[in-house]
């Protein structure tokens, strides 16, 4: 008596990080650890991008950006984590990536039920007005970015803006539906740019141990990949 059946078990959360991973620092891991541990999701789905329409050549390799997920993520104890090679794979086949077609791919997968939510850093809700079909990702999933505290987080696109605040929930409301909410989180604990981290490899700059986990630097030294 008590226990909930196949019947009356509540829908999946899933967690969505994309990015490009060129490569994976601490940043990455605050962002999806700030909002697993409001979230409490059943599963962290992390999604390299294979190539982004609106940046230069990666340099970093696919497989090198998936050595590296591994080794950020593999002590990771919050929720179950699986790697997604969606994006690369079509990449690959010669296909665009796009984050609505990578959600509703992902959609499809975990069915109408599950409550599915993308996560993005305060540079990206910045940028999302420049996203192909941008207002239909709400359709699809719940919209959720994280920024440091005392951040002051000023959408510059009115649309964005307005939208963000129209459809705002919290992380319970979050969890309990399917699609179709906004939530910010403002305990991230570290925000990190790749550029910068890239510039600052290239001149083994010692800071940088402070910016990457520790296997992954490792790695990075190996394979001298922004040397």
């Amino acid at each position: 008596m008590g226990l909930e059946t196949a019947e009356t078990a509540a829908p999946p959360c899933i967690l969505v990080l994309g990015g490009s991973f060129d490569p994976v620092h601490l940043g990455h891991v605050a962002l999806a650890h700030s909002l697993a541990t409001a979230l409490q999701p059943d599963e962290l789905r992390i999604i390299p991008v294979g190539q982004q329409w609106q940046k230069n050549e990666l340099q970093a390799t696919a497989t090198q950006r998936l050595a590296m997920l591994k080794l950020a993520f593999e002590d990771w104890q919050l929720c179950p984590v699986r790697i997604d090679e969606q994006e690369i794979i079509r990449a690959e086949q010669g296909k665009s990536n796009y984050t609505i077609d990578t959600l509703h791919q992902l959609r499809r997968e975990v069915g109408d039920e599950a409550s599915l939510v993308f996560a993005m850093g305060a540079d990206q809700l910045q940028n999302l007005h420049t996203w192909r079909n941008w207002q239909a990702l709400l359709e699809v999933a719940h919209l959720c970015a994280a920024s440091r505290p005392g951040f002051s987080l000023d959408i510059s696109s009115p649309d964005i803006a307005d939208v963000w605040k129209k459809n705002a929930i919290s992380a319970l409301e979050m969890r309990s539906r399917p699609a179709g909410g906004t939530y910010l989180e403002r305990n991230l604990a570290q925000d990190v740019s790749a550029t910068q981290l890239r510039t600052e490899l290239k001149q083994h700059n010692p800071t940088t141990r402070l910016l990457v986990p520790h296997k992954v630097l490792d790695y990075l030294q190996q394979q001298t990949i922004y040397q």
